[in-house]
């Protein structure tokens, strides 16, 4: 990668897996610092760190687009967001509200586009976080493939909002650019700029029907993207996650690396017992890296509520015995 060295930036192969790991520690420390952002509790382990190098590789390229496929939970949201952040690039992902619509997704469109052709501050270069879950209706795919096609949606302005457009457009051209600003050059340099600087994230789950359908009717998907399989965490992804879990829970020196061993035997237990039931029963049940997060949060519950058991009951033994004395007495 080209940023563990940060006064030389050579894109070289890593060679020091710790130190990467380091960086990349103090990347998302340094992001969730920030103010505004919603912090990330992630474990960057092996796996996560190599889906990371890619997605930076990727929205590194001009015009580089990444279609991430993976299960709910794997990490793929929060793992461009610190790819994008390493990158130093501004992120978009849509809020989905209730009424939000085809004219509600075109505006928010055209903010994005305003801060990838000439509004942005540090950079212009920006990440658009879009899932299946965003897709509220099927014209939003339509509009994902014109940007993969052609950079931009096409006719997503009125004539009276580009004439708006090529008003604010003027002194940045003439900073960047210069020369005679006509309509056809100002509206050139703007849409230039956002096929250039716009670098799609598309975030689908594997599962279902609606994957399937997708990728047949919208084939951009596939033709104009790269592709990055998040597939099922590895044992030693299972266990470190489990270790950062048990870590911040009170009571369990000496027992959370067994814990967290016992953690990631079940999970993995139970996916290759799913693809016996699939094999056999022909029904499919899904364990995904959500289903074990929940694990350990529902053993965390279970724990607690255990401990105030067991202090009552401490309590009440103790009452009584203190009775029985004061009786004997």
């Amino acid at each position: 990668m080209d940023f563990l060295n940060e006064s030389a930036q050579v894109y070289v192969e890593v060679e020091d897996f710790p130190k990467l790991r380091d960086v990349l520690n103090e990347k998302l420390e340094a992001y969730n610092r920030l103010p505004k952002e919603i912090s990330m509790d992630l474990v960057l382990f092996r796996y996560a760190i190599v889906h990371v190098c890619k997605i930076y590789r990727i929205i590194q390229m001009k015009r580089g687009h990444a279609f991430l496929v993976g299960v709910g939970g794997s990490g793929r949201h929060s793992l461009t967001r610190l790819a994008a952040y390493v990158q130093e690039f501004n992120v978009s992902q849509v809020e989905i509200t209730k009424g939000f619509n085809l004219k509600a997704f075109r505006e928010f469109l055209k903010e994005m586009y305003k801060v990838a052709g000439f509004k942005g501050k540090k950079t212009l270069s920006t990440v658009f976080i879009f899932s299946d879950n965003d897709v509220v209706h099927p014209s939003f795919l339509e509009d994902i493939q014109n940007m993969l096609n052609g950079g931009v949606v096409p006719n997503l302005y009125t004539p009276d909002e580009l004439g708006q457009l090529r008003e604010s457009l003027r002194r940045p051209y003439k900073r960047m650019v210069g020369g005679v600003e006509t309509a056809e050059a100002l509206e050139a340099f703007f849409f230039n700029n956002v096929k250039d600087n716009l670098h799609l994230s598309i975030c689908f789950s594997p599962i279902g029907q609606a994957f399937k359908d997708y990728c047949k009717q919208y084939p951009a998907l596939i033709n104009n993207t790269t592709i990055d399989w998040f597939m099922s965490w590895p044992e030693e992804a299972l266990t470190e996650v489990a270790e950062r879990f048990l870590a911040s829970m009170n009571g369990l020196d000496g027992h959370a690396e067994p814990l967290a061993t016992l953690c990631s035997y079940t999970h993995s237990t139970t996916t290759e017992s799913a693809a016996m039931m699939k094999a056999e029963l022909k029904k499919i049940f899904y364990v995904t890296p959500t289903n074990y997060i929940e694990l350990l949060k529902g053993y965390n519950i279970i724990l607690e509520d255990k401990r105030q058991v067991v202090d009552r009951q401490r309590v009440k033994l103790r009452s009584g015995l203190s009775k029985l004395d004061e009786a004997r007495k």
